[in-house]
């Protein structure tokens, strides 16, 4: 009987996830969010298995963090949609398996039993670096880019606050009209979604040098403004 940790931040999708693995032979144990995971673990559910729901609040840093408290476990994620270069970055913090949302019960079950087995599962498909549906052209601010060129780096919400000196709840806001204004459910499509260059990542998950004829990412013409360059305004 398959031991797993599901971890969603939606309590009743958490609770019928819960209730399709148990009628399946699984043994699962709930967490609604990364921090509760040391509790089960103290509860004796040493887990063979993560699953990951990748929602807004839920993400590369949540994959982060159960790598570090768990490090043995494999890990399969949950979601809609995954860029590319994120599915391989996933690959180095535990993750064995990525499995759509729209999978029918059997079949998601039997890509956990498949990766619990040590097989790999990507019963996926990758977003191409082209999305099939193309996104809204959408000029953004500088703030609104940083903001996206944190996502592209895995920072959660509150380590955005911190580095650009604003709230976690501002941050928030940033997030709801970001989504708004391109179009997109949450933050991996935005990251997808080609408001940023599409030059490769740093190990460090920062956007690299940008492809010829390529504008500057915005961090990176940080680092090249003069010291008298001053900051754009923001947005009303």
């Amino acid at each position: 009987m398959p031991r797993t940790v599901l971890v969603s931040d939606q309590p009743v999708l958490l609770r019928g996830l819960s209730h399709v693995l148990q009628s399946r032979g699984f043994e699962t144990a709930e967490c609604t969010g990364v921090e509760n995971i040391p509790d089960c673990l103290r509860a004796g559910a040493v887990p063979d298995l993560t699953v990951l729901d990748l929602t807004g609040c839920l993400n590369f840093g949540s994959l982060i963090d159960i790598h570090r408290k768990i490090p043995w476990c494999p890990v399969v994620l949950w979601s809609d949609r995954l860029p590319l270069e994120l599915i391989f970055k996933t690959l180095e913090y535990g993750v064995r398996g990525i499995v759509s949302r729209k999978s029918e019960p059997q079949r998601f079950c039997d890509a956990l039993r498949r990766v619990c087995a040590g097989e790999m599962e990507i019963a996926f498909a990758a977003v191409p670096a082209g999305p099939a549906e193309p996104f809204p052209q959408t000029p953004l601010t500088a703030r609104e880019r940083e903001i996206v060129a944190c996502l592209r780096r895995g920072l959660r919400n509150r380590e955005i606050a911190e580095e650009m000196n604003i709230t976690e709840g501002t941050v928030k806001i940033y997030l709801f009209r970001l989504f708004k204004k391109m179009g997109v459910k949450n933050r991996f499509e935005l990251v997808s979604s080609g408001v940023l260059p599409p030059g490769p990542l740093t190990a460090e998950g920062i956007p690299g040098p940008p492809l010829p004829g390529q504008a500057l990412p915005v961090q990176a013409a940080k680092k090249t403004a003069g010291p008298g360059a001053s900051r754009p305004p923001e947005p009303a």
